[in-house]
């Protein structure tokens, strides 16, 4: 295998130091020692697909065929390992990506001969590449791990540790997944017994996201009641402009790339008369990836500034095992079977940053959905 150099971490995960610096001590066993994940080579795990899938030494060439695979890479200062990717498919925003090779078509999904041709190590593919795709791969000799669908932040968090552990960056990925965590206990836990505001979240074309989606939990983490649960929508459907207007939206939520949603009616509400419209970067919302908490912090600070003002995420408060590098510890599905692999956290609150940039969603329904509505494909979910 070809050795390069692994990067430094990406500047936004914002955590400075040694590898494992500031995260405390780790969840702790009965005897008071700490519990640990399994990181020695080679590693088994089964994948979305059940397959066992066994990575036999640290990866030096990686490809990643979703954008958000591709955030966490970066997160976790592992995109030196990435030879192809999705490029400037919703990943601009990552700096050098666009000196890495492209893998998928306008469509975003995989060019086979292409990955077959750059003879990687291992390849991440996301939920919505097809079981035929990730075959296809298979059979022509390379180890592909396919991803569950990310439905909630915390499954942000197992992703990033798995991504992690699969290509021998671990440790970092044990503080990007701190970070991420204490962010969503901090603002859950600061708003968690405030009003909650009424929130519509528009894809466009009259599409909204559900509570049970990864969008919607991110509404929810950020204090925020989601209109669509009034039309008895879960996932990803248009909404009827009759229920906007019975419900009467405090604050609209517009990701970056999709026009504010207009017309008489929908100008009477009360997030249109008053000013309430929040722009989001679409890429970090959408994405389910680490930079998910800017999109939460902007919106938790929107929706509840008096009880926001004060929190301070801190990852000290997040416990996750250690990495023990001739553990045998057995996984499925991406999770260790030692319950030892459970986040646990205190929180304490301080100052965040509200940051919103401007760059797309997850792949699968809402893709299909915004290329449907004629505003561009939104990036992959996983």
């Amino acid at each position: 295998m070809r050795r390069t150099a692994v990067g430094v971490l990406a500047a936004v995960v914002l955590i400075a130091g040694l590898v494992g610096a500031g995260l405390g001590p780790a969840a702790g066993q009965p005897d008071g020692s700490p519990t640990t994940v399994d990181c020695a080579y080679p590693i088994e795990v089964t994948d979305a697909n059940g397959a066992t899938v066994t990575v036999e030494e640290e990866p030096e060439d990686v490809v990643v065929l979703a954008p958000s695979a591709a955030q966490v890479m970066w997160e976790i200062g592992a995109q030196d390992k990435v030879v192809g990717m999705p490029v400037r498919y919703h990943t601009e925003y990552l700096d050098g990506s666009t000196d890495k090779e492209n893998v998928v078509n306008e469509q975003g999904q995989p060019q086979i001969e292409r990955i077959v041709g750059l003879k990687p190590d291992l390849v991440l593919a996301p939920n919505v590449v097809s079981e035929d795709a990730v075959e296809k791969l298979r059979n022509a000799g390379l180890t592909v791990y396919r991803f569950e669908q990310a439905a909630s932040i915390a499954d942000v968090v197992e992703k990033t540790h798995l991504t992690g552990r699969l290509v021998g960056e671990y440790d970092a990925a044990r503080e990007v997944g701190a970070r991420t965590q204490a962010t969503l206990e901090a603002y859950r836990a600061a708003t968690e017994d405030e009003q909650r505001p009424t929130v519509l979240y528009t894809l466009g074309g009259g599409y909204t996201a559900g509570s049970e989606t990864f969008i919607g939990d991110v509404i929810d983490a950020a204090g925020g009641e989601n209109v669509a649960t009034a039309a008895n929508i879960s996932e990803y459907d248009i909404i009827n402009t009759e229920v906007i207007v019975n419900e009467d939206p405090d604050w609209i939520v517009v990701p970056s790339g999709v026009e504010v949603p207009s017309g008489p009616e929908i100008n009477r509400t009360t997030a249109i008369q008053e000013g309430q419209v929040l722009r989001v970067e679409r890429n970090f919302m959408h994405q389910p990836g680490p930079r998910v908490v800017q999109p939460l912090e902007t919106m938790a600070t929107a929706f509840h500034p008096e009880t926001t003002t004060n929190v301070t995420v801190d990852p000290s408060s997040v416990s996750s095992p250690v990495c023990d590098r001739e553990a045998t510890t057995e996984t499925v599905a991406g999770r260790t079977t030692d319950e030892s692999v459970t986040l646990e956290t205190n929180q304490t609150f301080g100052t965040a940053t509200d940051t919103t940039s401007t760059s797309g969603p997850g792949f699968g329904v809402v893709t299909a959905i915004l290329a449907l509505v004629g505003v561009g494909a939104l990036a992959r979910s996983r």
